[in-house]
């Protein structure tokens, strides 16, 4: 019939509810539901009207809801792709069972084990038992020591089994156990306990000369902040330019604090002898004053200041400031997606950085302490920032960057990267249980996600040797400390295989 156009009909949801695109004329100018009945609709016929429709509209029209039904259907799409791959997960495992009942058939030190078919209950429970002996292989026990650090400066405290103290107490007891002679080694002597937090009595002191602080500055920023990049470069030497033309008076705690820190992390890699106490004391002064107000400023000062205990093993504050830092990086939302704030693009990316950083101090000081964490990976949404250097973000957006040139932040992206997988090791091989089983299987698991980090990690972040020396060609290059980092968790992630005292198996 001419004029007549199909009519569109959208599903809606999961239910059979439908309705039409578009509806005819009559019904479009009365206001009225068209059922889209062709060749007439039930409105049309009714009153015997000639249904038609002239118009096509221009635009896509979709019903009320349409949206949120497709969202929905999103998320039962996702649902059942979480359970195939939990189901294709079990089918993994018992084909790795399979394989090993069938390995150990062939074994001419173990007695072949039947697999019979038959379906009686005695064969049943015979083969729900070998199949609990196979997955008993391959595991073995950890027990936490019962015993608590003595230190002459506090009270005794616990020290879990990531802490390095287990690994001498192991060696020490391997030893004793073997019959061999076993000198009287001290753990005190590789692990200081706490410092005492009165020994600080340095009185305040002028500034340090020009050109030591901008030697200390200079070392902040070659070495700390490509991979710890708390602090916004340009703002921050705006703020040191104005400290050293003598405009001191002028500049509000937090960036007295945050200055004397740069200088006290700085002075730990420098070569020179300078006087840490009285940077320590200036700074601590200072953080003091402002330490439980709510803002970016603050934090930025707390974690800081955790580079700095971590360093010392000023382990006292550094529970303090892990504690506060964590904290009010949660009341300022850093933890969400950063996406759903309306903020600059200078206050977002420096809101990123400050938050991964909180997260991977979180990791090493949990993995040193043998403590559990204070961030849990279920609350944490924040994305990671944008691979793009200070001098090319402001508040209105990113700067062009020339192409192919890799970037300072890509040291600290990797060392993220790489605390995540930290953060696994920590929760599934060091749990805070006082006696736990670790499946080998977990064990190699978390060993493929190592090595697919390093596979990943870009050339210029790569350790290189030649001639048997390490050469990266390049300046201020951070791949010898993320090269560290690595083989320091394949460390952790392998040693409770050393220090276990059960036969694998539990035979």
């Amino acid at each position: 019939m001419p004029g007549i156009l199909p009519m569109k009909v959208i599903k809606i949801g999961s239910a059979a509810q439908q309705r039409i695109a578009q509806a005819c004329d009559r019904c479009r100018s009365k206001k009225i539901r068209c059922d889209g009945m062709r060749p007439s609709c039930t409105q049309c016929v009714n009153v015997g009207f000639e249904c038609k429709t002239s118009d096509k509209l221009s635009r896509r029209a979709f019903p009320r809801g349409y949206t949120e039904s497709l969202e929905d259907r999103v998320r039962s799409l996702e649902t059942e792709v979480r359970d195939l791959k939990i189901l294709l997960d079990e089918k993994d495992e018992k084909i790795d069972m399979l394989s090993r009942i069938h390995s150990h058939s062939h074994s001419p030190h173990i007695k072949p084990i039947q697999i019979r078919s038959s379906s009686t209950p005695s064969a049943a429970g015979q083969n729900t038992d070998e199949e609990r002996a196979v997955e008993k292989e391959g595991t073995f026990k950890v027990n936490q020591s019962p015993v608590l650090v003595e230190d002459e400066h506090c009270e005794s405290y616990f020290s879990g089994t990531s802490n390095s103290r287990t690994l001498i107490d192991a060696f020490k007891m391997k030893l004793q156990s073997s019959g061999k002679f076993c000198v009287d080694i001290h753990s005190k002597t590789f692990f200081p306990g706490t410092s005492n937090p009165s020994t600080i009595s340095a009185e305040a002191m002028d500034p340090p000369p020009r050109l030591v602080s901008d030697q200390l500055v200079n070392i902040f920023f070659q070495e700390w902040a490509p991979l710890f990049p708390i602090l916004h470069r340009p703002t921050f030497l705006s703020v040191y330019e104005r400290f050293v033309a003598g405009s001191e008076e002028d500049l509000d705690e937090k960036s007295i604090a945050q200055l004397y820190l740069v200088f006290a992390i700085a002075a730990l890699a420098s070569e020179n002898d300078l006087d840490l106490s009285s940077f320590e004391k200036q700074w601590q002064d200072s953080l003091e004053s402002f330490i439980m107000d709510n803002d970016m400023a603050t934090l930025q000062c707390l974690s800081l200041a955790q580079i700095y205990c971590l360093q010392t093993s000023d382990q006292s504050r550094l529970f303090k400031y892990k504690g506060l830092s964590v904290s009010l990086a949660q009341r300022l939302g850093l933890h969400q997606s950063q996406k759903r704030f309306a903020l600059g693009a200078l206050s977002s990316e420096t809101r990123k950085k400050v938050f991964w950083t909180i997260y991977t101090l979180d990791c090493i000081a949990a993995a040193q302490l043998g403590l559990p964490r204070a961030l849990n990976d279920v609350d944490v949404f924040c994305e990671y920032p944008v691979d793009a250097d200070d001098e090319y973000i402001t508040e209105k957006g990113f700067l062009p960057t020339l192409p192919g040139e890799y970037t300072k932040l890509s040291s600290a992206l990797a060392l993220f990267r790489l605390s995540r997988v930290l953060a696994k090791i920590l929760a599934e091989v060091y749990p805070a249980t006082t006696s736990y089983e670790i499946s080998l299987k977990t064990i190699a698991r978390l060993s493929d996600e190592l090595e697919a980090w390093l596979s990943d990690l870009a050339p210029h972040l790569r350790l290189q040797f030649v001639q048997d020396k390490p050469s990266t060609h390049m300046i201020s290059s951070r791949s010898p400390i993320l090269s560290l980092a690595y083989n320091y968790m394949r460390f952790l992630l392998f040693r409770p295989v050393a220090c276990s005292h059960a036969t694998l198996g539990g035979r």
